[in-house]
């Protein structure tokens, strides 16, 4: 009986200083954190625009601007992300409605090298262009396809365009449009990723 107790009594003792081997492996401290897109035209969110007064048929208004991906390296803004898409439209936001359905425009993006997407004509001190046609019409006309090569342009952090808009009151515009004015936005909008 001693003997079965002592027997009991080691194997106890044995089984709690009995060892086993652990390892443990940790991927830690994940961190997602979402960039950061932003574009300006000539470093402000929103840029006055023109005034043109006294027109007659025939006359136009031209402005130029720089659209901004607004972010390191050349601008002091927080964008991070690429735009991967560029789209520019017109919107009415005052005055005659039939002013500013007459008034045709012609937007224009330069990258600085010369060059633009075929078939988009490059017109010399103007860049390539987006769009032509009736103001009204303007709507979501796509910047990058027009001013560089590759299935899925972009305009990365820290670089620009130099965009030129003119705004015509055509030769064919009637006496019911003496003493009218309109105001309208230019908006430019950014995405990425590609839509």
């Amino acid at each position: 009986m001693s003997l079965v107790m002592i027997v009991a009594a080691a194997s106890i003792v044995t089984g709690a200083t009995k060892s086993i081997f652990t390892s443990q492996a940790v991927l830690g401290s994940n961190t997602f954190a979402t960039g950061v897109l932003e574009i300006r035209i000539n470093g402000l969110a929103t840029a006055p625009g023109f005034t043109f007064g006294n027109a007659a048929p025939g006359d136009s208004v031209t402005t130029t601007f720089t659209l901004m991906n607004y972010g390191a390296p050349w601008f002091p803004g927080p964008s991070t992300l690429n735009a991967e898409g560029l789209f520019s439209s017109a919107s009415q936001t005052g005055g005659d409605a039939g002013l500013y359905a007459a008034l045709t425009t012609d937007l224009y993006a330069n990258a600085g090298w010369g060059g633009c997407s075929n078939p988009v004509p490059f017109v010399p001190g103007k860049g390539c262009q987006v769009y032509s046609g009736p103001l009204s019409g303007l709507v979501n006309a796509d910047v990058l396809l027009a001013t560089q090569w590759g299935a899925h342009p972009s305009l990365t952090p820290g670089t620009s365009l130099t965009m030129t808009l003119d705004v015509t009151l055509p030769t064919t515009a009637d006496d019911t449009l003496q003493g009218k004015s309109t105001v309208f936005d230019l908006i430019v909008n950014a995405q990425n990723p590609w839509p």
